[in-house]
């Protein structure tokens, strides 16, 4: 797992965080908006076999990865590896936005 703030994120030619993603480009995504409460993959075990980058737009919640958790907010930036089991779970107050992208199979750098 990495972690930046929307302030820290880097580019370098065509790609978002070159110097964490290397030239790996998104294959996949979208933008969730949480219910209240809710946990997106409530099965006991969620991994790709490609990173996964969470942005998060709005609101404040728990991002658990492999056991630990972590928390975050609007302005976040995740970067769940490939292998590494992870839960985004929305507060109930102020629930979540994440813009979410998965990642191709090409090189990283870190």
């Amino acid at each position: 797992m990495k972690r930046l703030t929307v302030r820290e994120l880097s580019t370098g030619g065509t790609r978002l965080i070159p110097d964490v993603l290397g030239d790996a480009r998104i294959a996949g995504g979208g933008v969730y908006v949480f219910k209240p409460g809710e946990t997106a993959h409530p099965e006991p075990r969620h991994v790709h076999d490609v990173d996964e980058v969470f942005i998060f737009l709005q609101g404040t919640g728990v991002l658990p990865i492999n056991g630990r958790d972590h928390a975050v907010r609007a302005g976040d930036v995740v970067i769940v590896a490939a292998g590494e089991d992870h839960h985004t779970c929305s507060s109930v107050e102020d629930p979540l936005v994440a813009a979410w992208y998965v990642m191709d199979r090409a090189s990283r750098q870190a």
